[in-house]
């Protein structure tokens, strides 16, 4: 049997490979790719300057000094105290200096957990993450990794991510962000890189995504043996590392799949599902979506977020049906991004929708009756949930009568006793004022309860 680390797979994205027009590219075949991103630690190109020299280039920028002959003897310079300006060096990564730069937690939630040279560190909003931390998430915990130039990467839920390097080439400011997604999903929104040398990275045991400014999501699966990639913005060209590469474009609205087998071809990602009643308040005990069914689809993704980015993720679920609830939400303002999931694993094209959650439910308990004394007294009982105040009405009527027998508004307290009804088929109602400060009253009207009254 192959080990899944001995197979591996490219995905190298340039820049000047992005195509308009093909972010909803369902159907249609994949373009050429012009060029390819650099592999991991490609040789710099340097063009020279004025007054440059190998010596004191070396001096300032190589690890050590003594490396210019090693670019003398690779870039053919027979003086190396006398370079022509225009020309170009190459010069290999490992010989240049660098300095470590920055990136942080920017938002996390659930069961994080952050180790550190085999230590768990406390995950805090803003903590300082280096190279060589792992972020691991649980069952519905997100976390989401900012980087100085506002490229970030965030984790759903079950993933586990490693931060392998993250540097600046002194000579040219060039960018090197490796990251290594060991398992679960990671997805990856990249500013465009500042230099022709920089470089962002999400390994997977079988696959390398190289990125020069674009959104995608990579994705492991150990019990499967297989990795994907579903390119949101930009294109990525897919190629074995084993032997010659045969680059297979995949651009925006395109996914594929590669395994112990080889590299699938890439294939339409499915659309972006429609949200029924998109933007309505959330006012049940659960939050609850419907999609509009989308052709192809096996399962459906749904997550919910502070912010419009979905950086700020805090709960999601997979489900088969293109429907979906949340328990727990608080009150306030939301965001819900829904796609579309293919027989092959696949996820498809994003759409988000804001909305407003807020509490409001009025329930009805079953009238109950105190039978001690010559008094028939019935207690009626409701229930109401969510924030503000409340004044209530109670509304009792008589067989199929429309004007109430009882009607009482006014109430303060979830509850009234009637006395003296006399027997028959009987039916009622509470309606609830709820007064919030810096909104207009609210009305909400409970179901009809039927209530038997016998002799």
């Amino acid at each position: 049997m192959t080990r899944a680390t001995d197979i591996g797979v490219i995905l190298a994205l340039a820049a000047a490979l992005a195509a308009p027009g093909l972010t909803h590219a369902q159907g249609r075949t994949p373009p050429a790719p012009a060029a390819t991103a650099a592999p991991a630690d490609a040789p710099v190109r340097y063009l020279v300057k004025p007054g440059d020299t190998l010596i004191g280039l070396s001096s300032r920028y190589l690890v050590k000094v003594g490396d210019y002959r090693t670019l003398q003897s690779l870039n053919k310079v027979p003086e190396p105290r006398h370079l022509r300006p225009g020309s170009t060096l190459t010069i290999p990564y490992p010989l240049l200096k660098t300095e470590v730069i920055a990136a942080q937690l920017g938002a996390y939630s659930g069961a994080v957990t952050i180790t550190r040279a085999g230590r768990a560190v406390a995950a805090t909003r803003g903590l300082a993450l280096a190279e060589g931390d792992q972020i691991a998430t649980g069952p519905n915990a997100f976390a989401t990794l900012d980087l100085p130039d506002e490229s970030r990467v965030s984790l759903p839920s079950n993933s586990t991510l490693k931060i392998a390097r993250l540097r600046q080439v002194l000579l040219t400011g060039g960018l090197r962000r490796d990251f290594e997604l060991t398992l679960g999903k990671g997805t990856a929104s990249v500013s465009p890189l500042p230099t022709p040398d920089s470089q962002f990275l999400i390994r997977t045991p079988l696959s390398v995504a190289a990125v020069r400014g674009t959104e995608y999501r990579v994705a492991f699966d150990p019990a499967r043996a297989s990795a994907a990639a579903e390119v949101i913005k930009g294109v990525v060209g897919l190629a074995p590392t084993a032997g010659p590469p045969a680059e297979t474009p995949v651009p925006a609205g395109f996914g594929a799949r590669a395994s112990a087998a080889g590299v699938a071809p890439p294939k339409p990602l499915l659309p972006a599902p429609t949200l029924v009643r998109g933007g309505r308040t959330q006012e049940d005990p659960q939050v609850a979506f419907a999609v509009e069914p989308v052709a192809g689809a096996g399962a459906y993704h749904l997550q919910l977020a502070n912010d419009a980015g979905f950086v700020d993720v805090f709960t999601e679920t997979v489900v088969p049906a293109p429907a979906a609830s949340f328990a727990g939400v608080p009150d306030g303002t939301f965001f819900v991004r829904a796609t579309a999931i293919d027989a092959d694993g696949l996820e498809g094209l994003p759409r988000d929708y804001g909305f407003e959650r807020d509490l409001n439910t009025l329930d009805a308990g079953a009238p109950a009756q105190d039978k001690t004394g010559k008094i028939r007294r019935f207690k009626f009982r409701w229930s109401a949930a969510g924030s503000g105040q409340r004044l209530y009405e109670l509304q009792l009527f008589r067989g199929a009568e429309t004007t109430p027998l009882v009607d009482v508004p006014g109430l303060t307290e979830p509850e009234l006793s009637v006395t003296d009804l006399p027997p028959g088929a009987y039916h009622w109602r509470v309606v609830a004022t709820r007064f919030k400060p810096g909104q207009p009253p609210s009305v909400k009207a409970g179901a009809l309860q039927d209530l038997q009254i016998g002799e």
